[in-house]
Parts: C-alpha cells; structure tokens; sequence
C-alpha cells in the first residue's frame, strides 16, 4: 500500500477531532442537532487549520441517517461512500484550477437534481477567492436561493478577496491558528498511534515551526522522522530543517543588547561554517526580536514553549520597545535586499554591525531607540539603581556669595618655576610637511587599521565588513589587496570603493597610490581568524561597541 503522510493518515473524522476550533465545531454540531442548517457556509482562516477537514464532515454529518450528538457515524452507507469519494450527493471542486463562468454553470446545473444517497447534495468550494469575476457573479443567485437540497462550503485563506455580495449570502466561521501547546498534544497522540517516540523539546520545535497549522507541523514531523525513524530530538529537528538553534539566535539578540560586535560576527562566522543558510540567520533574528516584543508587552498571555520562555525571561528586560522595532526594521531591510545585493554574507555582517552600533544609525527610528536607552539609564541613576563613581575630581562645597573663597600665596622671592611654555597656533594643512613617498608606503601596511577606521567612520559599512578579511601589500607606488572570495573582489572594485580607499590614503598619508585588488593566494594570503584584528582600533572610535579581551 502507498505512504500516506501523517496529515491525510490522521485527518479529523468526526467534529470532535477538529483541534482548536469549539467555537466553530459545537455552533455546526448544535445546528445539526437543531435541524437549523443553513443552505451556505464559509470557512476562512490561515492554511492547515481544518476548514476543508471541517467541510467533509459537515458534509457527511447533514446526510448521515445515524448521527450522534451531530457528528457523522462513519460507519453508514452515505458516510463510507462519501469518504471513499464514490458518493455523486457531495462534490469538492478545487477553484484554483476551476475559476471560470463555464465551471460554475456546471455546478449550477447540477443544483436542479435531487441527491441520490442522503439528504442533501453539498458543494465544497475549496480556495474560493480564486474564482473570476464572472464566476462570482454566475455563483450569485443560486447561492442566494438554493433549492432546499442543496449546501453550499466556501473555504479560502484570503476572505479578503471574496466580494461583499457573496460574504453576506453566507454563515462565516473564522478559523484561528492552533496554540502551540493543542499542536503538541495532537502530534503526541499521532505519535503513540504510530508506536514512535520523541522527546518534548522536538515536538514544541515542530509545532513553532508550523506556525498556528496543524497541516505544517505534521509535515515537518514526516520529514523528520524519514531522517530518523524513532527517539527524535531538538538537534535532529534542527539539522533535517536546516535552522538555527533557538539558543544560539538568543545569544545574537544577547550580543545586539550588549552592543557586541566581536562577538556577534563571531558567532555568524560560525553559523556561516556550519552550513546555515543567509535567509534563515536573518529570518530566525527577526522572529526572535518579534517573540521579545509580545514577550514584553503581554508575559502572562504569550504562548511560547517552556525552552523558549527561558530565553526570553534572560534577555527581555536588557532591551527597550524601540530599540526592538529599530532592529526589526533593520533586519527587515536586509531580508528584502537579499535578492538583488551582490553578497548575502557581506550584507548579514553590515546588519550586524549596525544592529550591535546603534551610534551609526543615523534614521529616526535608531534615534528614538538611542534616547530611549539614555531616558532607561537617567531614570536608573535617579532612581539610585545605578551609581555614578567620580574620580580624580575635588568634591565642590556650596558656598554662599558672601563666602569668601581663599587665594594661594604666592610664591617667595626664592622660589622658582618654569614659565608655562609659550602656545603657538597650530599651523594650518597647508603649511604642514607631506611625508616622502617611500615613508608613506611603508606606513600603508603598518597603519592599515587607522585605513579602516577612516573607512569606517566616513559610513562605508559594507566596503569595511569586506575588507575585514583582506591583507594589503605594497610594491613602488602601488597598493594590492589580497581578498579571499571572488565576490568581495568584485565589491571592492567597483569604481566608488576604489575612490574610498584612495581618499583614505591621501587623508592620512598625503598619497596617490594605485590600488589593485586580487584573490590570488601568497604569503600575503588571508587568515580566517584575521575578521577580527582590525576591531581594536575601533575601539577608540566607538568605546564600549568592541570589546576585547
């Protein structure tokens, strides 16, 4: 017999096995046994909440000659024929691929007959706001005034997009996203049918990654369990998804909150190197700063797994509500751009820079973030949380104007100091002394961090994550950088960087030199462990940002 996934082997059969839809299966259930059912319905909600799995069994339920308490027997004629697809009374139609006037004039046609097996003749209408125009306004009569046999079942994921004049023709059931915790005990019912076993944290994982539907997370849990067939845990759901450890994404938040960027660019180098994806780094930050934020705003009311809300209870209070959203719109801006920047890697660590540097946003948003930081660190201070040490500072008494305030006595006729030294202007740039050429060549590569910070500070962020990794060299009057990826070659030499660099040598060296950028390996090659060497002289540029130990 061919596979079934665990979705279509453990679909709902009956209104009771509908997860996390009461408010919608008892009022259906209560219709039935009231004999007040309606001649059309819509279901609409967000993908793999049960609406078409609802729809078959409001379908058998309405013809079936035995049901109890509303729910359908299974076990009749009508209801196996109907659930075996053989049963002419009840038709799904799939609108995606059926949009057009002909298609509803077929249904329309059909409505005239009576049913053949059961009481009624039902039509599911699956995806519903796929139909054209035309068809909608084809739909419009018959499902204003059916014959009394005949149901309607719209269901779609976009009600939206459905016309006011079919909306008000119909019973609306909205659909909510699954609690993770009915996802949970849904999969480990499924679980001890099929005889296989997993541990908790696995499961909590697969219902977050199935995002309030049931239908995804069953999904996810089949790819697993083809990698491993029994005794599943976090990591192996980890590595068959391809995502990133909810504890390390954590530990990035605890970074940009710390304002560490040696260590956040550090950890994504290692994510780099283990094999995860661009996309899903930058995707999971932004879950994770979302998560913070309704974390924040309702505690008691957020449904997250007990793994999770550790994470959040550790890091939550060491960020503000602004400085979250600023770092949303951040890492929005980067996932939009993934499409169209030349390297995705040189985009994640300029996001990271400016994630963990909030000095070099110079938007509205990092603005009000910054103040809002300085305004938690004012009320800290006022409030005695936090305390000011002075060093190196005399105490100052209040003192009345009338205080008479002591002078120092002079000086002896013996005594004898230095006459303070006689200040010159500084003379201007003009009148100061280039360096000789070979002077200023030889000092390119030795002073190549104050060549970054330059970089740096004139707002060249991604031409500085580039070069993290390059060595210069220089031979007569011509500067190689030596870089170790084609793609960072092809960003350092576009003409704008070019003339970046060069203006950061003539600022500081008073020279013209010819840059050229290779890949080639030497002895000038490239260590990987150099991405961090030139983080100590920013330092000085932005203390408190890059911490070295």
């Amino acid at each position: 017999m061919a596979y079934h996934a665990l979705y279509r082997k453990w679909r709902p059969i009956v209104f009771d096995d509908v997860i996390g839809q009461s408010h919608i299966t008892n009022t259906l259930k209560n219709e039935i046994n009231s004999s007040r059912i309606a001649h059309a319905y819509l279901f609409t909600g967000t993908r793999g909440t049960g609406k078409t799995s609802t729809a078959k069994i409001l379908s058998r339920a309405v013809n079936c000659p035995s049901s109890t308490d509303g729910n359908p027997c299974n076990e009749c004629e009508v209801c196996k024929a109907i659930m075996n697809e053989t049963c002419l009374d009840v038709q799904e139609i799939d609108a995606a691929s059926n949009t057009g006037v002909d298609n509803i004039r077929d249904i329309i046609s059909q409505v005239q007959y009576i049913p053949s097996m059961g009481k009624y003749k039902v039509f599911i209408i699956d995806e519903v706001h796929m139909l054209s125009k035309g068809a909608f306004n084809a739909l419009l009569k018959t499902l204003e005034e059916p014959p009394a046999h005949v149901i309607f079942i719209l269901a779609t994921t976009e009600v939206q997009q459905i016309p006011a004049t079919i909306l008000s023709r119909c019973q609306r059931f909205d659909f909510k996203t699954i609690s993770i915790s009915d996802i949970v005990s849904n999969i480990q019912k499924i679980l001890n049918g099929e005889g296989i076993n997993a541990d908790f944290d696995a499961l909590e994982y697969v219902a977050y990654l199935g995002d309030g539907s049931m239908r995804d997370s069953l999904s996810i849990l089949d790819q697993c369990l083809a990698f491993k067939e029994n005794d599943l845990t976090l990591s192996d759901v980890v590595d068959v998804v391809g995502a990133v450890d909810d504890k390390i994404l954590y530990e990035f938040a605890s970074d940009v909150a710390n304002c560490d960027t040696e260590s956040a660019l550090r950890r994504f180098n290692d994510c780099v190197n283990s094999g995860k994806n661009f996309d899903n780094i930058a995707k999971g930050l932004l879950s994770v700063f979302r998560e913070i934020i309704m974390y924040k705003i309702n505690k008691d009311n957020f449904s997250v797994s007990k793994l999770k809300r550790g994470y959040l209870e550790s890091c939550a209070d060491s960020f503000a509500i602004e400085s979250l959203v600023n770092c949303i719109n951040i890492l929005s801006e980067c996932i939009a751009q993934f499409k169209t920047f030349s390297s995705q890697r040189v985009l994640c660590e300029c996001t990271l820079i400016r994630l963990t540097t909030p000095s070099l946003n110079t938007d509205i948003d990092s603005a009000l973030s910054r103040l809002s930081a300085l305004e938690n660190k004012v009320s800290a201070i006022a409030n005695g949380s936090v305390k000011i040490s002075v060093s190196n500072t005399a105490p100052v008494q209040n003192s009345s104007v009338d205080d008479e305030i002591p002078l120092p006595e002079p000086p002896g006729e013996d005594a004898s100091y230095d006459a303070p030294p006689a200040f010159d202007e500084p003379a201007s740039n003009s009148a100061q002394t280039p360096p000789s050429p070979s002077e200023g060549y030889e000092k390119i590569v030795s002073n190549w961090s104050e060549v970054m910070s330059h970089i740096m500070t004139s707002g060249k962020l991604s031409l500085y994550t580039t070069l993290f990794t390059a060595k210069p060299s220089v031979s007569g009057n011509e500067l190689t950088i030596h870089v170790d990826d084609p793609d960072k070659k092809h960003s350092v030499s576009e003409p704008a960087n070019i003339a970046a660099i060069k203006d950061a040598l003539l600022s500081l060296f008073a020279l013209d030199v010819k840059v050229t950028v290779t890949t080639e390996s030497s002895s000038q090659g490239v260590d990987s462990e150099d991405i961090f060497a030139n983080l100590g002289a920013m330092e000085k540029k932005f203390p408190g940002n890059f911490k070295l130990d």
